[in-house]
């Protein structure tokens, strides 16, 4: 598929990453601010697309100083966007991290409310540029906005004959598969909570993916953290290993995985090599600390020593 990939974020945020020795609850803690950043699925899967040298475009909503911040940060890296205002300010997320005990704490708000109205000026944006492309949908849904709304934006996307890569959970994404996205990309825990089953070793993640596959999804890649990923498409399944990689911060990781995914769905080069940038996407930016993502130069480093094998889907 030609043209860039195009990413959805409906929920965006700033992400504020802060290092304590030992957080004392009740008490004043006194922080250093590790980082301050874009964030939100979909954002995250586009500055990654960007730094692996693909086209994209990310739109979304964004409302005041936090979400012209995030537009300031995308102007940075050079990663186009076309995002529509909203009157409330883009959420600012935290992640806390307590050196003394290596315990990490994550305090995400609800998010600007958007009306569902709203959707339909996205929707127009979507109709003048997502025709034949890849569309990576991913992340919470804001206040106000129906758990049905990645089911209607996916079978809109695939009227315009979009692939749409769907990175949700809960509710979301239970009700998304209905609609046959290209790929669903849950960690074992999304997974799990979906289908309402344990998740523990490769077997039960295959058996799973499956399910979801079964359920809709065209593929599925259920992502396992530092053990890698497996993934069920057409063409049959695999197990990713992740490169064994210091890790820093996870946040970001998976994002990544679905940017590597989403090139190899556009460039139709398929789920094993997607499955293969995917995991040396997303090792990459475990490497890297707070909340920042992958750099180029880690992921071609990385990418050779993903280990791939086939499994059976009997």
């Amino acid at each position: 598929m030609s043209g860039p990939i195009l990413t959805v974020t409906l929920n965006p945020a700033v992400d504020e990453a802060i290092a304590i020795d030992a957080f004392v609850l009740g008490d004043v803690n006194r922080c250093a601010l590790a980082s301050l950043d874009a964030g939100g699925k979909g954002l995250n899967a586009s500055r990654v697309i960007r730094r692996l040298g693909r086209e994209t475009i990310a739109l979304g909503f964004v409302g005041g100083v936090t979400g012209a911040m995030i537009r300031s940060r995308l102007d940075e890296e050079r990663v186009p966007h076309a995002f529509d205002d909203v009157p409330e300010m883009t959420r600012l997320n935290v992640m806390l991290y307590e050196s003394a005990s290596a315990r990490r704490t994550r305090i995400y708000l609800p998010g600007a409310s958007v009306d569902p109205s709203r959707l339909l000026d996205l929707e127009a944006r979507l109709r003048e540029s997502a025709r034949g492309r890849v569309v990576v949908l991913g992340g919470s849904l804001p206040p106000g906005l129906p758990e049905t709304t990645y089911y209607d934006l996916v079978c809109r996307l695939r009227e315009l004959g979009a692939r749409c890569v769907v990175d949700a959970s809960g509710a979301a994404l239970a009700r998304v598969l209905a609609a046959k996205p290209a790929l669903v990309k849950p960690d074992v825990e999304e997974a799990a909570g979906v289908l309402g089953t344990a998740i523990e070793n490769d077997e039960q993640a295959l058996a799973a993916a499956r399910e979801l596959q079964r359920l809709g999804a065209e593929s599925v890649v259920i992502s396992q953290g530092a053990q890698g990923a497996i993934g069920v498409g057409p063409g049959g399944a695999w197990k990713a290993v992740a490169p064994a990689v210091e890790a820093r911060s996870t946040v970001g990781s998976g994002d990544s995985m679905v940017a590597g995914l989403a090139i190899a769905l556009a460039e139709e080069t398929g789920l094993e090599q997607g499955l293969r940038l995917g995991t040396a996407a997303g090792a990459g930016t475990a490497m890297t600390p707070a909340a920042h993502l992958c750099r180029a130069e880690d992921f071609d480093a990385l990418l050779p020593r993903v280990g791939m094998r086939s499994l059976s889907t009997s």
